[in-house]
């Protein structure tokens, strides 16, 4: 009898499962449930929603899958495939509560003609879930993103994430972003409302600087763009710290990257940004606001700079060396960053110590303006102690307002132009000679030109970067040696009435 019991037991436990899995199978495999979906997604985004399958798993944990979902008219928005595992007891009554969601394969064109609906409300229900609600969304566990393709302006960027949503937080534990030669992970916390305010560390093997203001330019347009954007929306704002092994802009290529991020809309700052290059560091911020007009303001400083290599990187190999330390601020606007560059203006100062000029002994050549040099005379050196310069930037055209450059032969000490286009020379200087030099100077002029024990001329630069031209000015040398003449005659006659 016992026997029986347990038998009738067991097969009525049987038959209840077999109807139960039955019946669920029925439940979501029925066309009418995805119907019910595509009617709640309409409602919730406000625009069309179609969902081209939706099927039903029931091992290890009871989830629906669904297929090919396209949102907007023509779609903006194509997820390849969704699966949401949730909890079945309030699963049947409508709702979806601690659940698990991944999206994968699917591609998002921007700007999206909708404004995405806010997250769970602090009662655990969305903006768009009503009384009358088919499925209602009440909490999330977990949401993974896998191969997601967010497209706009011809630029393209895949992301993959593993994050979970509490109340009105997203925490991502990992999040990946690929596009062109940029690939970075990323964690952190996003707040979803009143505003997207996300906080991150994002950390990177290479960063393509060009590509990443490009994709700035292109998803910041596409934002500030979309249709159907409510007025009162505030744009996304980021704060993040990132750091790369390497990083690259155009053809400059530096290492140990690191920066504080803040992106705000259309504004972007990079502060504390440092970096290794040429041998040297860089220290400096970065604030920048993009959109269909482009404009920057850069605060540099830089220690120790190898200026060889930095000479290589500028096309005029061999023609300076020494390392360089200073300071600058730059600014610029443009369509493009090509247009901003060319449009860049600022100001600096920079020092180059124990270095070397190409040409720089044609200083020692100007004693032929007096006569020969002595036989015993040392060779001409292209070496100096050290320049400082005071400079502004503007129309592509460097001013050296205060350059001033000691060495072994001589002393100078000017203004001059760099223009950057066609880098051409111009300045005007006055060249102090050694006392060695100034002693070699065999004639009467060089009396003239004296002013202590050193002969001071003044000398026109020429020629370019890569070749450098000094020439002594005679005129202005001539004029100034008569000025001398004449004061020290004055002198003589004035010194010499006063001892009568």
């Amino acid at each position: 009898m016992a026997r029986r019991l347990v038998l009738i037991t067991a097969a009525v436990a049987v038959a209840l499962i077999a109807i139960a899995a039955g019946a669920a199978y029925w439940f979501f495999a029925r066309d009418g449930f995805r119907q019910a979906l595509e009617v709640q997604g309409t409602k919730w985004i406000g625009h069309p929603v179609r969902i081209g399958a939706a099927r039903a798993q029931f091992l290890p944990r009871l989830a629906i899958q669904l297929t090919d979902i396209r949102v907007g008219d023509p779609a903006a928005l194509t997820l390849g495939g969704v699966e949401l595992a949730a909890d079945l007891r309030p699963l049947l009554n409508g709702r979806i509560e601690n659940a698990d969601v991944l999206v994968s394969d699917s591609l998002i064109d921007m700007p999206l003609p909708f404004s995405l609906p806010t997250g769970p409300q602090a009662d655990g229900t969305s903006e768009a879930d009503g009384p009358d609600a088919a499925v209602r969304v009440v909490s999330i566990r977990s949401i993974a993103l896998r191969s997601i393709r967010l497209r706009s302006r011809g630029r393209e960027i895949e992301v993959s994430a593993d994050s979970s949503l509490a109340d009105n937080v997203l925490t991502l534990r990992r999040f990946d972003a690929k596009s062109g030669g940029t690939a970075l992970s990323a964690e952190g916390s996003v707040a979803l409302s009143p505003r997207v305010d996300a906080r991150l560390k994002a950390t990177a093997n290479r960063l393509d600087v060009d590509e990443l203001v490009a994709l700035a330019t292109a998803f910041s347009s596409a934002s500030s763009g979309a249709r159907g954007q409510a007025a009162s929306q505030q744009p996304p704002r980021i704060a993040a710290s990132v750091s790369a092994n390497e990083a690259s802009a155009g053809a400059l290529q530096v290492r140990r990257f690191a920066a504080e991020l803040t992106s705000d809309g259309s504004s972007v700052a990079l502060n504390r940004i440092r970096f290794e290059l040429f041998g040297g560091r860089y220290e400096g911020s970065l604030s920048a606001r993009l959109g269909t007009q482009l404009s920057a303001t850069i605060a540099s400083k830089i220690e120790d700079l190898d200026v060889a290599q930095l000479a290589d990187f500028g096309g005029v190999p061999g023609t300076v060396t020494g390392l360089m330390s200073g300071g600058a601020t730059f600014s610029g606007r443009g369509a493009d960053i090509g247009q901003l560059l060319r449009d860049v203006s600022g100001k600096g100062t920079a020092a180059i110590v124990d270095g070397s000029i190409r040409g720089l002994q044609l200083v020692r050549t100007v004693i032929l303006f007096f006569g020969r040099p002595a036989p015993n005379a040392e060779a001409g050196t292209d070496r100096f102690d050290r320049l400082d310069v005071g400079f502004s930037l503007a129309n592509q055209v460097v001013r050296a307002h205060e350059l001033s450059l000691r060495s072994a032969d001589a002393d100078m000490a000017g203004t001059g132009t760099l223009n950057l286009e066609t880098d051409a020379l111009d300045g005007r200087v006055d060249i102090t000679l050694s006392e060695a030099l100034s002693a070699q100077a065999g004639t009467d002029l060089a009396r003239y030109t004296r002013e202590g024990n050193r002969v001071v001329l003044p000398a026109a630069i020429g020629g370019t970067l890569s070749k450098p031209r000094l020439t002594v000015d005679a005129a202005a040398a001539a004029k100034r040696g008569l000025r001398n003449e004449i004061g020290r005659r004055l002198k003589d006659l004035f010194g010499g009435s006063g001892k009568r």
